[in-house]
């Protein structure tokens, strides 16, 4: 009987084989599997899709029979022992050959199902991708070893095509200096918090941050400098800070580190109320 590790070697070894052979073809060596035929729909159902699971049941499925021509697939699945397989043999020459794939694919869709057919596709994302995978593997069974043989071989070379399209986009390369924006606003807002200085500095930075924002602007940034411990009402200013243009307040704001609570959102438009910016 042969051992597990000589079965995954031997299933990595054939999987590699065929995506080996598929890389040597065309499409005028597939020319009975047109754009019009049933077999190039068949594939792209099953392949063109963005769930690997259904390609790998198809995988499996062949290593199987590879393995072992007694194996059937349609009606006892897990008899070729599909986890050890193609987490031990079929993953390792997908990622090889830059097929995307997942760790346990067949698993995924097909965990504890003895029986490919269309009960199990019900109800599958994306069915037509279950159901192409069922179809598929009915043709190789059903034909001839020649005709099963050139199915297989159009398979994997549709596979081999399906991972060249997506992996021949290139991811474009930002070049930026300094720091993220996200990493930059992480840090001022940690620094903030830590440091309030009685809340001098957080509105500080605030008031520093809107004047290198509109430094080449018209609109001019008021209040960076007032004390924080002048309330709005009392200094009669419209907030902690605010935003000018033409003497006029366009957009203002108040800079804390408490907690906001019902009553100091009152207080705000209490205050607001008092100096003739509600509407503001």
């Amino acid at each position: 009987m042969m051992k597990a590790a000589e079965r995954n070697d031997i299933a990595k070894l054939y999987v590699n084989t065929r995506i080996g052979v598929a890389k040597t073809k065309n499409a005028d060596d597939f020319a009975e599997f047109g754009s019009g035929s049933a077999e190039h729909t068949l594939m792209t159902d099953l392949i063109h899709v963005n769930s690997k699971g259904f390609r790998g049941v198809a995988i499996t499925a062949l290593t199987g029979l590879h393995l072992d021509r007694s194996f059937d697939p349609l009606n006892n699945f897990y008899g070729c022992n599909p986890r050890s397989i193609f987490e031990n043999g079929i993953w390792n020459a997908l990622q090889e050959n830059g097929i995307p794939c997942g760790k346990s694919d067949p698993l995924n869709v097909a965990k504890n199902i003895n029986q490919l057919n269309e009960d199990w596709a019900q109800g599958k994302n994306p069915q037509t991708a279950a159901m192409a995978a069922v179809n598929f593997l009915r043709s190789v069974i059903s034909s001839n070893q020649a005709t099963g043989e050139r199915l297989i071989d159009y398979f994997f070379y549709r596979l081999w095509v399906y991972a060249q399209s997506i992996n021949t986009f290139e991811l474009a390369v930002v070049k930026k200096l300094g720091l993220s924006r996200q990493i930059l606003g992480r840090k001022i807002t940690d620094f903030t918090i830590k440091y309030p200085e009685s809340g001098i500095l957080p509105q500080y930075l605030i008031a520093q941050l809107l004047l290198g924002l509109f430094q080449l602007s018209v609109i001019k940034v008021i209040g960076g400098g007032e004390s924080v411990f002048g309330t709005n009402t009392t200094s009669k200013k419209p907030a902690d800070i605010w935003l000018e243009l033409d003497g006029n307040e366009t957009n203002l704001y108040e800079v804390t580190v408490k907690p906001i609570s019902k009553k100091r959102l009152d207080d705000s438009l209490d205050a607001l109320n008092s100096t003739g910016h509600l509407n503001h």
